[in-house]
């Protein structure tokens, strides 16, 4: 199902970097001085190194330069101070280069979606969290949870630094995703983009945006995860190792969980290369968020997951961030590559693509769409059967519901989470709990992780209270406004007083077939 095939790409972005300033400018500039200087400040805004950045450009000695203002304007996008960064573009003679059209409406995007914002800060932690919607902020515990954790795994593995404050701005929805970071708002539509890591920041979209959520928690992760490799390798890392990178620490950060690897990188990439889908490494263009389909955008993904897991397990630990280190300074990938692990981007290609290859073929579920046509007759009867016993659950008809659900076979179900969550609904409401427990106990041959599906499986699990917290937590990390899933996974005896179950409550979507 649709939800199913954006739940893989969501985890997207952040590789369209900004023209530099003095690549523009220059002749406008009004010294030599000063294009130096922009030129300097530039490399200190790609490294986030801002308080260098303002020191460069406070002593320039022409200070009403365009380059300087170009590069000053940069640095306000990136330190959230959008308004400023409006009243620098709107110079006529920065207004008119490409750099000032472009870094414009980006400064324009970001003012309009950040009017207004409300800010939360953790000084100890250095994060700072702007809302666009103030009712996402019961989040901010758990987003900077996420934050430390993710922060300390990439410095463990790839040898992270950090500038003194990680900023993380949560937007409504993709109209405001696309305003703020200058990504095509077809192209986020298209390949089921919700957060970009670029300017400086990770822009996440409100996990109450989607349906029933998405991975929120690992995809900032992976965004931090851009945000690390271009400040350790002075943003020269190509589109596949940004994204190969991501993808692998996206789940670092945390213990293990089953899906994990679900449907299994190599077999994505198999099917893709079946399809004749994949695309050469070097050849992925400035953003999988901007590929022409989420079939596409899913092989891509697989393809870059696969193949840099593949170095890291060829290679000592370390070599990920030693490839990091040499890409800041060596004159091109493939003499970084070979400097790290001995071998060129070719050679690589050519043995992770015969070792893909020799893997067993494994089949994917039709609910994943890859490469489909249209949806299968049993996935079109599923649906339809689906959503009946939905409305019919809604309306306090259980015994109808079921009868519904039975005409299905155990092979139409196609490891659906969301049928086994209206399944075991339906079971409840019809008294039928021992059923509807066994009926989400077994998560072998479910095809991904579903919030409602964790929820109910977590409330279920009667006496087991440590697989509970863990299917709470999983249902929290996917659907965290699913009030099943916000309000008994918290501790205190009086969950309602909870923000997050209070905003679930009050902002959730209606109840199972009410809608």
């Amino acid at each position: 199902m649709k939800r199913a095939v954006a739940a893989l790409v969501a985890v997207v972005v952040a590789c369209v970097l900004s023209t530099p300033a003095q690549d523009v400018l220059a002749q406008a500039s009004h010294s030599s001085d000063a294009i130096a200087r922009a030129n300097s400040a530039e490399k200190s805004i790609a490294l986030q190194e801002y308080e260098e950045a303002h020191a460069t450009l406070s002593a320039t000695n022409d200070p009403d330069s365009a380059s300087i203002a170009l590069a000053r304007g940069r640095l306000a996008i990136d330190e959230g101070d959008c308004d400023l960064a409006v009243s620098i573009f709107q110079r006529v003679d920065i207004a008119k280069s490409e750099a000032g059209l472009a870094l414009g409406d980006i400064a324009r995007g970001c003012a309009r979606v950040v009017a207004a914002n409300v800010v939360d800060r953790d000084e100890a932690n250095g994060i700072e969290i702007r809302y666009q919607d103030e009712h996402d902020r019961a989040l901010t515990p758990l987003l900077i949870e996420t934050t430390v954790k993710a922060r300390g795994a990439l410095t463990r593995d790839l040898g992270a630094s950090w500038p003194k404050i990680t900023r993380i701005v949560v937007v409504r929805d993709l109209l405001s995703l696309s305003a703020m970071t200058g990504l095509p708002y077809d192209s986020a539509k298209t390949t089921g983009t919700v957060a970009v890591a670029k300017w400086g920041r990770v822009t996440l979209t409100s996990p109450r945006a989607p349906r029933h959520g998405y991975g929120w928690r690992d995809t900032l992760a992976h965004e931090l995860t851009h945000l690390a490799i271009s400040r350790k390798s002075g943003d020269r890392a190509p589109l596949w190792l940004q994204e190969g990178l991501a993808k692998r620490e996206e789940t670092r950060w945390r213990d293990p969980q089953l899906f994990d690897d679900t449907p299994p990188v190599e077999a994505v990439v198999a099917r893709g290369m079946d399809l004749k889908l994949d695309l050469p490494l070097d050849k992925l263009g400035p953003s999988i968020a901007m590929l022409p389909s989420a079939d596409a955008a899913m092989v891509a993904f697989a393809e870059v997951t696969s193949f840099v897991r593949y170095i890291a397990e060829s290679r000592p630990e370390g070599t990920l961030g030693k490839l990091l280190d040499a890409l800041r300074t060596s004159p091109s990938t493939d003499e970084a590559l070979k400097a790290a692990t001995g071998a060129d981007l070719k050679s690589w290609d050519v043995e992770w693509r015969t070792a893909v290859a020799k893997r067993p073929k494994v089949a994917l579920s039709p609910l994943y769409g890859l490469g489909a046509s249209g949806p299968p007759p049993s996935l079109t009867d599923l649906r339809e059967r689906a959503r009946l016993a939905e409305l019919l659950v809604g309306r306090d008809h259980s015994a109808e519901a079921l009868l519904e659900l039975g005409k299905l076979s155990d092979k139409s179900n196609l490891g659906d989470p969301s049928l086994a969550y209206v399944h075991a609904r339906a079971l409840e409401a019809s008294g039928k709990v021992d059923d509807a427990r066994n009926r989400v106990a077994d998560v072998k041959n479910i095809i991904g992780a579903y919030g409602p599906f964790f929820a109910i499986r977590g409330r279920l699990a009667a006496s087991d209270a440590g697989r509970a917290r863990g299917d709470f937590s999983i249902a929290v990390a996917h659907d965290p406004f699913f009030p099943e899933a916000a309000c008994e996974t918290l501790a205190p005896a009086s969950p309602d007083d909870a923000p997050l179950c209070r905003s679930a409550r009050e902002f959730s979507l209606p109840d199972l077939g009410k809608d």
